[in-house]
């Protein structure tokens, strides 16, 4: 009897929620408010913070960071500095690190533009830039090799240098909790590193050209790689199990190259984008398409989702496309089962989920002392106000 109603209170709540993915959006352009020296057709690296708050972007001319909600200009580091091929945020906002065409790297300060320090170690161009989540640690990634940097320390030289691709390193990307290093190679190698002892732990063979979009879940279990450019691969997802190596599945969708790749931060979404103006969610467990975002009308070159939501911004997923447009994606979560709660299973903990939504903590609604119809009839009371 308590199964049954489980699944009737569930199964008309579910009809009261959302079927898909909402195509509110907001949306702003850079350069904004007086920064007309930053031409987004002179961009020569784009990234969002990892919290997606903030956002920097890279021209001949210099590095302007944005707020990501209101498009505001916060900082503009005004120093020519040739060409930028990379760069990342500090996990606190605090710091921005850029590549250099001579090799070098450079710290800055995030919301002065002050420069904080020059690194010296690479002898060929650097492509790829993470911190590590305590961000403690800065990797870069360049022709065959890796430095990582440590950022405690007084020297300004790599305190480990990791070598294991052939080629060029075009993406590199640090698990949550911080041991795992994974990176990519332009001929389409992906390399799993523990970073305590600097060993390769997984060589994950799939893709057959270069990949720059990477992902790790929050969970730090799955890594996504997405594939740039292959006659082989059409423009494929991998997910890896990190634990194993082995490769969970194969997603396919994209027309073109692509660039970007997030996970929610519970990990039921993979938002994918690329060359074809598209923005995908996938369900990462089961590789399904959720939904498409189309109101890009150019390349996507980088995705994040809001961690530090503000008012109408909650669930919100940011991406930066090619032309400077800033877009905030308003998002509601896809339900389709009486599994309300994704566990695998319709049981007491669903219906505690959805009584939940009513600001409650027991499924007995009414509090009455029991679960039964009359905390359906509760509910009904509360979708018709």
């Amino acid at each position: 009897m308590r199964q049954f109603l489980i699944s009737t209170f569930l199964s008309i709540y579910i009809l009261t929620l959302p079927t898909g993915f909402a195509q509110d959006v907001t949306q702003w352009h850079t350069p904004e408010h007086g920064s007309p020296s930053l031409s987004v057709t002179e961009t020569n690296a784009i990234v969002f913070s990892t919290d997606g708050t903030r956002l920097a972007v890279a021209t001949v001319n210099g590095i302007a960071v944005y707020d990501t909600y209101t498009g505001k200009e916060v900082a503009l580091f005004s120093t020519p500095l040739d060409n930028v091929p990379a760069l990342a945020f500090s996990p606190d906002n605090q710091i921005i690190a850029s590549a250099n065409a001579d090799a070098t790297l450079d710290l800055w300060n995030a919301h002065t533009g002050e420069h904080i320090k020059n690194f010296v170690g690479h002898t060929y161009p650097i492509v790829a830039l993470v911190f590590s989540p305590d961000g403690n640690t800065l990797a870069s990634g360049s022709f065959k090799e890796m430095c990582l940097w440590n950022l405690t320390a007084e020297q300004s030289t790599p305190a480990s240098v990791l070598q294991g691709h052939r080629d060029m390193v075009t993406t590199l990307v640090f698990s949550p909790d911080g041991k795992t290093l994974a990176s990519t190679s332009f001929y389409g190698t992906i390399l799993l590193w523990d970073v305590e002892t600097g060993q390769i732990r997984y060589n994950l063979s799939a893709h057959t050209a270069s990949i720059v979009a990477l992902a790790f879940s929050p969970d730090n279990q799955t890594l996504a790689s997405g594939g740039y450019w292959s006659l082989d691969a059409e423009n494929t997802i991998h997910l890896w199990n990190t634990d194993t190596g082995q490769r969970l599945t194969t997603v396919e969708g994209h027309t073109d190259p692509i660039f970007a790749l997030a996970f929610s931060s519970d990990g039921r979404t993979l938002a994918s984008a690329g060359w074809d103006n598209t923005i995908r969610m996938w369900d990462p467990r089961t590789g399904k398409l959720q939904s498409i975002l189309e109101d890009s009308t150019t390349p996507v070159l980088a995705l994040a989702f809001l961690l530090d939501v503000r008012d109408s911004y909650e669930n919100a997923l940011a991406s930066a496309s090619l032309d400077g447009t800033i877009q905030l994606w308003h998002m509601v979560p896809m339900l389709r089962s009486a599994d309300v709660n994704m566990d695998g299973v319709v049981n007491i903990l669903d219906l505690t989920f959805v009584a939940s939504r009513f600001g409650q903590n027991s499924p007995d609604l009414n509090m009455d002392g029991i679960v039964n119809i009359l905390d359906l009839v509760f509910v009904g009371q509360h979708i018709a106000e």
